[in-house]
């Protein structure tokens, strides 16, 4: 087996085609000039079945994983996690967040989220929001159909303080009466961007 290790070092100025570097936490390519650019190094999660929630409330594990994260590191994230039930009719909202023990200097991300009886079916209603924080942010309104998926699309970025677990969660308001299932399928995937407490800056930008 061969293993090819990189030193962890200053990126080179200017930048130059052909080049392949490491500079903790990224690796970096320069395909064309002087525009280098990060080579995404993801940490991937693909659901193969379905993972049963409760009928509960209190925050529950989308995945039923959460991944390690660095210290002083900002990350890139994007999920797509889709839920379904088929019994209970109790009033209750549904609400993303993030739980863990990383401790998190800010976050920001979008959701784009559609509602249905199936999923099978066309969509009810299409809705956006851009979030900064990583507590639960209820994204639905109110429901008491028996029958009810939610999808949603997460795009964002976090920049992590004290290294530690990232787990992505949902959140219901009231006990429906049937538990949500997080589908087959859904995933998240996260990879490094750059040392946290500056902006990140690879390329050229000027």
């Amino acid at each position: 087996m061969s293993i090819l290790v990189l030193t962890s070092d200053t990126l080179s100025s200017p930048a130059a085609a052909g080049q392949i570097e490491y500079t903790s936490p990224i690796f970096a390519a320069t395909p064309i000039g002087t525009q280098r650019g990060i080579v995404p190094t993801q940490q991937y999660y693909r659901l193969d079945s379905a993972v049963v929630g409760s009928n509960a409330t209190g925050a529950q594990s989308i995945f039923n994983v959460g991944v390690t994260l660095s210290a002083s590191t900002v990350y890139e994230f994007e999920a797509v996690c889709a839920f379904s039930k088929t019994a209970g009719t109790t009033s209750h909202t549904f609400a993303l967040g993030f739980g863990g023990t990383a401790t998190v200097n800010n976050i920001a991300y979008q959701v784009y989220n559609s509602v249905s009886t199936a999923f099978s079916t066309a969509e009810q209603a299409t809705t956006a929001s851009f979030i900064q924080v990583t507590t639960s942010s209820v994204l639905t309104g109110n429901s008491t159909a028996a029958s009810r998926t939610y999808v949603f699309l997460l795009k964002g970025t976090v920049s992590v303080n004290a290294g530690g677990t990232f787990i992505p969660q949902y959140t219901l308001s009231a006990a429906p009466g049937g538990a949500y299932s997080t589908a087959a399928g859904s995933y998240i995937r996260i990879n490094p961007l750059s040392a946290s407490g500056a902006a990140t800056n690879v390329g050229t930008w000027a």
